[in-house]
């Protein structure tokens, strides 16, 4: 049996781009489905048996109608050709407030044919032409979907992450123990496993990560863990293969370096599961940096720069380092004009950093530092830049404060975003 497994879709975001008159829609959007329309076309021409998505299909938890419709094209195209879907719900997915509806709820709602959305801990029958695959569904854990309110109010936050853990731990045993061991078997999950590696969807974090043991997912009678939320790709095991396929497009300077895909699975016999990583044609982000403190007209430099690097298509910031006398000397609308015809398709900042004896604050022009902050994040960008420094174990501190406030917050109906 063979899956096309996909994760963090994020359709929906906004950064670095602009909307298209013709269209009415905003040119990111297209990268994100676009990248969405490459990953399924690898699917189709690798003869896929199913589509497992791994949760944050939407950018938040409230899409605009467009960004559903254009999801929901896509969906039916899989159906048309007789594939089935199941969508995890991720942080980005799940319900904003206790009654309402979350982001991928309407197709559960319409009872739409050979689409699973998988919103709470269980185990699903997905019948593809290979026959029947079961999943084992861990959807973005949340402190009220598996606590009363009393054990909430009576615990402290590291007792309440020890219950969650307890109470995941027994489902994923209890459903390992319950599947047909003749079939194959997928468990799926949105979250964090211990020793994952972070990319920028630190900076769009919808919630706070519950970290799980890789011992909790490395199940018997399970063929291959399908991970979502994690935005680079990594591979966490073998035995089962615990594999994280990362975001379908780059979201910010963040994922600069990172190269984006989809995983297609090859279910064998017990123990002989294989899988391979297709890197997508995500946009290109591109950030320069340029020294111009030790010459005379440091338009030179930063031009030729510019000329060196291959920008079609590109998402470009441009760094450059200066003395003060020589701030007025850089002509950024000049310079801009340099990176739009060497054929980007954005430029997010000309930023010139000057030299300064005072306390140093971020660059006035690179508003791209600014995108996508949540609060964590500009504490900590504050934090580190008090004068004088604080301790790392100062600002560990605070920040490890801050989190249980946020998160208490949440408890509370409150949005950390």
């Amino acid at each position: 049996m063979r899956l096309l497994h996909l994760a963090d879709l994020h359709i929906g975001i906004e950064n670095y781009g602009r909307v298209d008159p013709a269209t009415g829609l905003h040119s990111r959007l297209r990268d994100y489905l676009e990248r969405l329309d490459e990953a399924i076309d690898i699917g189709l021409d690798a003869g896929v048996d199913a589509v497992l998505i791994a949760g944050d299909v939407y950018k938040n938890r409230t899409p605009n109608p467009t960004q559903q419709r254009e999801f929901a094209r896509r969906i039916h195209r899989l159906r048309a050709l007789g594939l089935p879907v199941l969508i995890l719900t991720g942080n980005h997915d799940v319900s904003p407030a206790a009654g309402r509806a979350h982001a991928v709820e309407i197709f559960d709602t319409l009872a739409v044919d050979g689409v699973t959305i998988a919103d709470r801990p269980r185990i699903h029958t997905l019948h593809t032409r290979s026959g029947p695959l079961q999943v084992i569904a861990l959807p973005w854990v949340t402190r009220h979907a598996l606590l009363t309110r009393e054990e909430l109010r009576m615990a402290s936050f590291l007792e309440v992450e020890t219950m969650l853990i307890e109470r995941v731990e027994r489902f994923l045993r209890q459903a390992a123990d319950d599947v047909d061991p003749t079939l194959p078997t997928v468990l799926t999950v949105h979250g964090t496993i211990d020793g994952a590696t972070f990319g920028a969807e630190r900076q769009v974090l919808l919630g706070r990560d519950l970290v799980y043991p890789r011992s909790l997912v490395a199940l018997p009678n399970v063929d291959y863990v399908a991970m979502g939320h994690i935005h680079r790709h990594q591979a966490l095991g073998d035995h089962p293969p615990i594999v994280y396929p990362g975001s379908i497009e780059r979201i910010d300077f963040g994922e600069e370096g990172e190269d984006k895909g989809c995983i297609i699975v090859d279910l064998g016999a017990k123990g002989e599961t294989q899988w391979r990583f297709h890197k997508l044609s995500a946009r290109p982000f591109v950030t320069i940096a340029v020294d111009v403190r030790g010459v005379s007209d440091p338009m030179e430099p930063v031009l030729s720069a510019i000329g060196r690097r291959s920008l079609r298509g590109a998402v470009v910031r441009l760094k450059i380092e200066a003395r003060p006398e020589q701030e007025g000397m850089v002509r950024t609308e000049a310079i801009r004009q340099a990176i739009e015809e060497a054929g980007a398709s954005f430029v997010a900042a000309v930023a010139v950093e000057v030299e300064r004896s005072a306390r140093g604050r971020l660059a006035r022009d690179d508003t791209s530092v600014l995108d996508g902050l949540t609060p964590r994040r500009a504490l900590e960008l504050y934090l580190r830049q008090k004068t004088p420094p604080l301790a790392e174990e100062r600002i560990a501190a605070l920040l490890a404060a801050a989190d249980e406030l946020l998160n208490e917050g949440d408890g509370m109906g409150v949005q950390s975003q």
